[in-house]
């Protein structure tokens, strides 16, 4: 019997933290000493993989990445808020364009206003690269017929999203310092920044699986006071919680390999469905309707002038004028 196995079609490292973590670097001076970003152990074998096996990777905020993005189909792509959709050309089947159900513009295109916990942002970008899907078959290749499908967009189903604690420096910690600005910067200038909640939402709704990556404050994130809030309640509402990548030495045993992530694999046995936070079953079109909706009413309603204008209105409805009051107690008097 030959058990179909699905090999992911798309990773999604949402959010910064889960594929780079800070490091401390000591100069010349032993006094003094820089942070920088590195890539989080693990994911340069896991991004070679994903080369040599022929899928697409994404990453929404990350091997040599300059190589893994040279290439006419690059394994890695970057996502964020400010990024233009638009259809790959090799995604474009001409029959398909002639036809009257062709769509010519897939995407939400929603910008800010599609940021998680609404999966239009996710789903915008999965929408944006383009894979070579796998034909039926067993694990390891065995009777599959490869290269079967078109070429096409990741399924949400067949994506999975890998996503972390937030980091966060606190109040007390923010001092004249260089060396963690950028993130000192990015929480002022973004009060309403997404968690990990909220993009776990938007994973889910989107219809993917997800990973929670957890990760240990290490002396380097101690020293330069950078906190890492875990957030158990979203850990319960993943698929997998795991402490790291593993490594970048092929030859280990690895947590997180693409057969281990693959459907059924080591963490899961059935494909997703599109679901909430309880568990219930959602149109993603709907749930991006109604962030929509929302987020545009938010908009409306923080304009401070519509907002005087508004109250003042409700005020002067709801207070009776003297001729009225005087009428009414004139009925009561004659009860």
């Amino acid at each position: 019997m030959v058990r179909n196995i699905d090999l992911p079609e798309a990773l999604v490292f949402y959010g910064m933290e889960s594929i780079i973590q800070p490091s401390v670097d000591c100069t010349n001076d032993d006094t003094k000493q820089a942070t920088t970003l590195i890539l989080r152990p693990g994911i340069a074998r896991l991004l070679k993989e994903c080369q040599e096996v022929g899928k697409s990777q994404s990453s929404t905020t990350g091997g040599n990445i300059k190589e893994l993005m040279s290439d006419d189909t690059p394994v890695i792509n970057f996502r964020c808020l400010s990024s233009t959709f638009t259809t790959p050309p090799s995604s474009i089947n001409k029959e398909e364009e002639e036809s009257d159900e062709f769509i010519d513009d897939p995407f939400y295109n929603l910008q800010r206003n599609g940021k998680s916990p609404s999966p239009a942002f996710l789903l915008d970008s999965l929408n944006s690269v383009v894979v070579d899907p796998r034909g039926f078959g067993g694990s390891s290749g065995f009777a599959r017929g490869q290269w079967i499908e078109p070429r096409r967009s990741p399924l949400p189903a067949r994506t999975v999203v890998f996503i972390a604690g937030d980091w966060s420096i606190g109040e007390q910690d923010k001092v004249s310092t260089d060396d963690i600005s950028w993130l000192i910067n990015a929480q002022e200038e973004d009060t309403e920044q997404p968690t990990v909640q909220d993009r776990c939402a938007a994973s889910r709704a989107a219809g993917c699986r997800i990973i929670y990556l957890e990760q240990s404050t290490d002396d380097s994130q101690r020293q330069q006071h950078i906190t890492v809030k875990e957030n158990t309640n979203t850990m319960s509402l993943c698929d997998a919680v795991l402490m790291s990548y593993g490594n970048d030495n092929p030859r280990d045993l690895q947590p997180v390999t693409l057969d281990a992530i693959s459907t059924p694999g080591e963490y899961w046995l059935n494909p997703p469905m599109s679901r909430d936070d309880e568990g219930n079953n959602v149109s993603p079109d709907d749930v991006v309707k109604w962030f929509r909706a929302e987020r545009k009413m938010e908009e409306i309603v923080g304009d401070a002038e519509c907002t005087v204008v508004g109250d003042a209105v409700v005020e002067e409805e709801d207070q009776l004028s003297d001729e009225e009051m005087e009428k009414i107690l004139a009925d009561l008097d004659v009860i």
